[in-house]
């Protein structure tokens, strides 16, 4: 039962992963992430195919980076900030919510105070 889950976990997370890297404000690395730690548990087919899929190929090298040395490099943490405020300034722009711009501006905000608080990997 276990392993259906960590494996329906893992599909689910591997599915917002590619969507990520289409999508602006959809992170990728952090589905990325899920994906692996549950096909590690659950899937050794599925791990080995989801390392393989090319559009994650960048992706999958910050995930390891982070992974062996528990930091991000710069330019992800730029592009990470500067994507989530640019969806904030277009859904601001462009919806009538209120309430829906001030959800996304808390969660860009979350995720430019986690980008500020994980080590930079400055090699």
């Amino acid at each position: 039962m276990l392993r259906i889950a960590l494996i329906s976990l893992g599909l689910t997370s591997s599915a917002l992963a590619v969507a990520g890297a289409f999508l602006p404000g959809l992170p990728t690395t952090p589905f990325l992430l899920v994906a692996l730690w549950a096909f590690a548990r659950s899937s050794d087919r599925l791990y080995g195919w989801l390392q393989r899929v090319p559009i994650l190929q960048t992706a999958l090298a910050e995930a390891r980076r982070f992974e062996e040395k528990r930091a991000v490099h710069p330019k992800v943490k730029i592009t990470a900030v500067v994507v989530s405020w640019t969806s904030v300034l277009i859904l601001a722009l462009t919806s009538r919510s209120v309430t829906l711009v001030l959800v996304v501006a808390a969660a860009a905000l979350a995720g430019s105070l986690f980008m500020l608080w994980i080590p930079t990997d400055r090699t």
